[in-house]
Order: C-alpha cells, then sequence, then structure tokens
C-alpha cells in the first residue's frame, strides 16, 4: 500500500504586513475523451492532461482589475507572487497618496 500524497492547490502570498497580494491556483487542463466519426467509423480520441499554476496578481485599488498569470511549477508561480509582494509594499505609499488624490 503507498503512501498518502500531499498536494498544494491553492495558497496566499501576503506582503511584509500582512496584506493579500496573490492567489495561486493549481489548474488541471484537458484530459478526458471523445468519441468521433472518421469516415463512418466511431473512433476515440483522447485529450492530454496537464496542469498549471494560475497566479492572480490582487489589484491594490478595487476600480483596476487584478491580472492573472500562469506558471508551470508552484515554484515559479510563488516567486512571482512573492516579487509581486516586494513591489506591491514597496509601491504602498505612492499607491495610497495616488488614491486619495483621486477621490472627488
Amino acid at each position: 500500500m503507498s503512501e498518502p500524497k500531499v498536494v498544494i492547490t491553492a495558497c496566499r502570498v501576503d506582503t511584509a504586513e500582512g496584506v493579500a497580494a496573490a492567489r495561486i491556483d493549481l489548474v488541471e487542463v484537458g484530459g478526458g475523451s471523445q468519441m468521433r466519426m472518421v469516415d463512418g467509423a466511431e473512433e476515440e480520441t483522447v485529450h492530454p492532461r496537464s496542469t498549471v499554476f494560475h497566479v492572480r496578481l490582487l489589484s491594490p485599488d478595487p476600480m483596476l482589475p487584478d491580472v492573472l498569470r500562469e506558471a508551470d511549477t508552484y515554484d515559479e508561480a510563488c516567486q512571482l507572487a512573492v516579487s509581486y509582494a516586494g513591489r506591491l509594499a514597496e509601491h504602498a505609499g505612492r499607491i495610497a497618496e495616488l488614491a486619495k488624490d483621486l477621490q472627488v
């Protein structure tokens, strides 16, 4: 009997100040099969299956959309999210100032 395996399917990356900066989700792509008629005969087509990590870079302002990026591995997704979190924290003061200036 084989041992159970832990699979990371989602996480959140926060700035050092505790502000949510990004979400990472494991997404299954493809898979399955379908029956098609080819020259009058049924033929099964099997679609390849793969996984990808969606990295949602959370917008600092609700009026701006989030940005969705893809990464092939969990480590790549984490690097992207941590880099964004660092940049978000770095610019937090400027963002707050801009948001305040935009208020009518």
